[in-house]
């Protein structure tokens, strides 16, 4: 729960500086000699008096002495049936529940209905310090069980078992998964006081996702129907083995903010005022367009129209993770062979394939509202999602690995 010395004891550590005077260029002391004499600013019951009058910057932690270990449930049901010698479906709903969850929240923030006369909410602004609960300190952070999350998901799979040299197995899941943090550790939002305002869809949500895993012993070679005769046709060209996976998945969760709003506002998440209804703040059937660079000149993601900035010491009526980013759809093969030299000696070689249509994989767009610098809002900088072999990435991949087995 504590990220080291200073959030373990806080004003009960006391660090003392030894250095040379400015544009002195001489060492400070010696190692044989040790360093000069030197105190500690600490008051007689062992804490550090803070220094200056900057309280902004005196940080504390409190835990909650009610704390208790978070725990979670999990419940499932689900019915398998055999359709025939070698296949199978199932359809299978699974739950979950994270209670009490670790989280910390900053407690000392000015609350957002402190007042509503313009003239005593920008004194407030102008000195946010001076109207906190707890003056004398900048951040608050209360550890505590603020945390909670909820996951439900029904599947339907179809499963062939090996016949024919033929397996498959591919699953369709329709999920949900809501949380009010997506991690343990702090936690931020519209505002402390009601912390049931972040409760959304969690970043790391898919709502729609599709697999489906094929393996194929291709019926060319000896032992299988065609070409079975062995020789140098059976050498190059018999015993392949394919395998193909297949991925669709809607995109995750995406929350828009906003920047150089004309008017101030108290600390607190910045989210705008959604004014259209989300088929029109996020196109129906959206492509990218024919340029995909300059960002510029792409088809944005969002409509500037459906947002507007809050007015003056308001909080923006949009939530957290209402859009939702594009999905995915992704594409592997593999193409492998056996050869056997004697029973102990044998070489495999093997070719994957990533992403063979080269399928633009789109990262989170820009969702930054900013009608002073429209250039990016809705607009897509990155390449994709994974890196290298990862998936989701935009580039296609050839792999070959060969290997030696004795």
């Amino acid at each position: 729960m504590t990220n080291g010395a200073n959030q373990n004891f806080e004003e009960y550590l006391a660090t003392a500086n030894i250095q040379a005077a400015p544009g002195d260029p001489r060492h400070t002391f010696l190692l044989s000699q040790g360093p000069p004499a030197f105190s500690y600013p600490t008051a007689s019951d062992g804490s550090v008096p803070f220094q200056g009058s900057n309280y902004s910057g005196r940080a504390a932690s409190w835990f909650d002495p009610n704390m208790r270990l978070p725990y979670v449930y999990n419940w499932s049901a689900g019915i398998q049936r055999q359709l025939s010698g070698s296949w199978l479906v199932e359809v299978l709903y699974q739950g979950s529940s994270g209670v009490g969850l670790l989280n910390n929240w900053d407690i000392n923030a000015v609350p957002l209905n402190i007042s509503t006369d313009l003239t005593t909410l920008n004194q407030i602004a102008n000195a946010t310090q001076n109207y906190k609960p707890y003056t004398q300190f900048g951040s608050i952070q209360h550890y505590s069980n603020y945390g909670h999350n909820t996951y439900h998901s029904g599947m339907l799979r179809f499963e062939r078992r090996f016949a024919q040299g033929l397996t498959l197995n591919a699953f369709y899941q329709l999920g949900k998964t809501i949380n009010n943090s997506d991690d343990d550790g702090t936690s931020t939002g519209i505002t402390y006081y009601n912390r049931s305002l972040e409760k959304a869809r969690a970043n790391y949500d898919v709502s729609h996702r599709f697999v489906s895993v094929m393996t194929y012993e291709l019926p060319f070679g000896k032992g299988r129907k065609w070409m079975n005769g062995g020789g140098v046709r059976n050498w190059v060209f018999g015993n392949w083995d394919f395998a193909w996976t297949q991925t669709f998945q809607s995109g995750p969760p995406t929350t828009v903010t906003f920047a150089q709003s004309p008017y101030r506002y108290l600390p607190g998440a910045s989210r705008p005022i959604q004014i259209l209804p989300n088929d029109q703040a996020q196109p129906k059937d959206w492509t990218i367009g024919p340029n995909r660079f300059p960002l510029s000149a792409q088809n944005r993601y969002y409509s500037f129209d459906a947002f507007a900035y809050p007015a003056a010491f308001t909080a923006g009526t949009l939530g957290r993770n209402t859009f939702e980013s594009p999905g995915l759809r992704w594409t592997q093969f593999s193409l492998s062979k056996e050869f056997k030299f004697t029973e102990r000696l044998i070489f495999s070689i093997r070719w994957d394939v990533n992403n063979p249509t080269k399928e633009p994989q789109f990262p989170d767009p820009n969702g930054v509202f900013n009608l002073a610098n429209r250039a990016n809002f809705g607009t897509f900088a990155g390449v994709g999602r994974g890196s290298f072999s990862d998936i989701g990435t935009s580039r296609m991949h050839h792999i070959i690995v060969g290997r030696f087995q004795w």
